[in-house]
């Protein structure tokens, strides 16, 4: 595993080193800082990377606010990238501690330094955990189960899947790697036979950028890092969001989502949904109810499928639009 204080250079493009140079102003330092200039992907990271540290100090907190807003799926083709230098990716790893997604396809860089992972390690959730117990586990990373045993979400259970894939001989780890080179051309597979075979980060990477039929897929997923990705993917319709909470068994990490977003919670027919979805904290359920219809509220005093809770309360508010007639 590679170290952080590594000798390799860090390359940029002669763009980069023109907008961030020693004779670029305070205001240019700040339109690059604020993502104002329409650069690729990788050139905005490197520069956010190169000002956060070495800019002047005005743009430097800007510049991290720019990273921590930059939509995942934009950060995919950027986190799959072997050659990306391990400081950059402690600096992301850093500034998008508390986005899962986003640590996941991070561990799974074959870049990644050992100071980064330990630190991943010791602070992450626990989905995070969950998944680099599997990913590294059986690495024998030094001082991985050390910093495991720091976080207060790496409780036994976690301690103990760890102690048993680290237990395992030498030469399996040696024949997954092998496994690992190995190509499998079975082109004829459908998505869902593929997504059978593929682990959590490559499905992490499919909900993010996949299109219609992968979605509709991968948002079953009971691994919530993989289905949450699907609602963080651009192309994600109000028509998919709503058949998520249509879905009662759409999960509460799903249901959070949706009642984050904005643009999606001014569509009547999603927030109708959200009312009568069980994992919809009650409170923000009676919030919805207020934009609700007499004929949706009827239907929903009547409804035996609901809770109490919220039959009650519809009937409380139809009789109140009915007195002021």
């Amino acid at each position: 595993m590679k170290d952080l204080t590594t000798d390799r250079k860090l390359k940029v493009s002669s763009r980069v080193a023109q907008l961030i140079g020693p004779d670029t102003s305070l205001e240019e330092q700040r339109e690059v800082a604020g993502g104002q200039l329409q650069l690729c992907n990788s050139d905005e990271l490197l520069a956010l990377f190169l000002l956060a540290h070495r800019g002047a100090v005005e743009v430097r907190d800007l510049a991290i606010s720019t990273l921590k807003s930059i939509a995942p799926y934009r950060l995919v083709p950027l986190l799959c990238d072997a050659e990306l230098h391990p400081q950059v990716l402690d600096f992301i790893a850093k500034q998008r501690s508390d986005d899962a997604s986003v640590l996941v396809l991070l561990l799974d860089n074959p870049g990644l330094a050992r100071q980064t992972l330990l630190s991943v390690a010791s602070h992450s959730s626990v989905d995070v955990v969950s998944f680099l117990v599997d990913r590294y586990a059986r690495c024998g990373v030094e001082g991985l189960r050390e910093a495991l045993e720091v976080n207060p979400v790496a409780d036994g259970h976690w301690l103990a899947r760890f102690d048993e894939l680290a237990s395992r001989a030498a030469d399996q780890a040696e024949q997954e790697a092998d496994d690992w080179d190995e190509e499998t051309e079975e082109e004829d597979h459908s998505v869902y036979q593929q997504i059978m075979h593929m682990g959590v980060a490559e499905k992490v990477k499919a909900a993010l950028t996949g299109d219609k039929e992968w979605r509709k897929l991968l948002v079953r997923e009971s691994n919530k890092l993989v289905c949450s990705g699907v609602l963080k993917n651009p192309r994600v319709s109000d028509g998919e969001v709503l058949a998520v909470v249509n879905n009662k068994s759409s999960n509460e990490e799903l249901i959070r989502i949706v009642t984050m977003n904005r643009e999606w919670m001014k569509n009547y027919a999603i927030k109708q949904a959200l009312v009568v979805h069980p994992r919809t904290p009650p409170a923000l359920a009676l919030r919805y109810m207020n934009i609700l219809s007499e004929r949706d509220l009827k239907t929903l005093s009547k409804s035996r499928d609901i809770s109490q809770v919220i039959a009650n309360a519809a009937r409380r508010m139809l009789n109140a639009k009915l007195k002021k007639r």
